[in-house]
């Protein structure tokens, strides 16, 4: 009888552990024997225990990341021990964290088959990190069609699909009119103290014009003083479904990051808000050369233009609209919204959801079988 096969995972942001948990349900269906440790949510993994917390790790901006250095080093050391005992390392997202760790483990004459899924996104700043990934992983999964491009060794580096179209429950081809409007501003702490003073007052002056306002928590919250971190919330109903609210709703105001490709895959109609430190912003726009911030319009650019920098004055609207820092505001969002193009947004998704193609997880549980044949 062969032996269960050990997995290690480095897993912080809570998107990628929810694509971690998909995945290791295909495991399942495909009758793997296997074994979980490392870093990663085990309040979302209930079947599984790990006793470091991705919490202490999910940070937001350069400042941010100062503050965790100590405990960082610490946590580096004790994971590189455990995954030096496992037969394949799984790496997703957070690369900051994660290529320390690799390297540390590689120091090591015996390591285990080092895998990286979710990719950093290297075609937006740091582009020399595809150049270590090659030098210290076994594969890449990549998770986007034109990743690929910025790797030298193609070998290496594979599309598996995108994890979020083996996720989302309910595809909208229309969009739904229920009145209700979902407030999605993030699972970090920086990033709801930053929104929630806006969208606040953007939720009662919706509700002015008929509109009921749903705040969507991630789930890791639940058990906290909701108000301390949130502000007011009379004016909202809350949820800590994603899709059980996205799937009530007709619009949606949503954070940068997953969730705003989240909605647009789903068949919500979205509007991009994102605030920042304003020492936080002028780094990242000095080193991000891109167009937009929104995964689904920055997906969009590529497909239209193959890479953003042969697109230097956008032609193509996108698919939906993004307000940074001042101009994320009661005025413009509520006239944004008032106006949106429902039309081509629609025209648009369709293209997205063609050019991803599929979700990975069933791609990912195949490969990693592979490796015990």
């Amino acid at each position: 009888m062969n032996k269960p096969l050990k997995i290690f995972v480095s897993s912080l942001e809570y998107s990628s552990n929810i694509h971690l948990l998909y995945l290791l349900k295909e495991l399942k269906s495909l009758q793997i024997d296997f074994s979980l440790c490392g870093i990663f949510d085990s309040h979302l993994l209930k079947d599984f225990r790990s006793d470091f917390s991705p919490n202490n790790f999910r940070i937001m901006g350069f400042i941010g990341a100062l503050k965790v250095l100590k405990t960082y080093f610490k946590t580096k050391k004790e994971l590189t021990k455990i995954a030096l005992n496992c037969d394949i390392a799984l790496f997703m997202d957070s690369s900051s964290f994660n290529i320390p760790l690799i390297k540390s483990i590689q120091k090591n004459k015996i390591t285990p088959k080092i895998i990286y899924y979710i990719l950093p996104q290297v075609w937006a700043w740091k582009s020399y990190r595809a150049k270590v990934l090659e030098q210290i992983c076994d594969e890449l999964w990549g998770i986007l069609p034109f990743e690929k491009q910025f790797y030298t060794q193609k070998g290496k580096i594979s599309y598996v699909g995108h994890p979020l179209l083996d996720e989302i429950p309910h595809f909208f081809n229309t969009t739904p009119k229920s009145g209700n409007i979902a407030f999605m501003p993030g699972s970090r702490m920086a990033e709801i103290k930053s929104l929630m003073p806006l969208f606040i007052p953007l939720a009662k002056a919706l509700q002015q014009k008929g509109k009921k306002a749903f705040l969507i928590v991630p789930k890791h919250l639940q058990n906290r003083n909701l108000e301390e971190i949130y502000g007011k919330l009379e004016d909202f109903t809350l949820y800590f479904d994603t899709y059980e609210a996205l799937n009530l709703s007709e619009f949606a105001f949503v954070c940068s990051g997953t969730a705003t490709l989240e909605c647009t895959l789903m068949g919500i109609p979205t509007l991009l808000v994102y605030k920042a430190k304003y020492l936080d912003y002028l780094i990242a726009r000095m080193l991000v050369k891109l167009n937009f911030i929104g995964l689904a319009n920055i997906f969009l650019e590529f497909y239209y233009y193959k890479h953003p920098s042969l697109n230097p004055n956008p032609k193509i609207a996108p698919i939906h609209q993004e307000f940074l820092q001042n101009h994320a505001n009661l005025d413009n969002l509520l006239k944004a919204w008032e106006s949106y193009d429902f039309k081509h947004f629609y025209q648009e998704r369709k293209v997205l959801l063609e050019y991803l193609k599929n979700g990975s997880a069933t791609n990912c549980a195949k490969k990693i079988q592979n490796f015990i044949k």
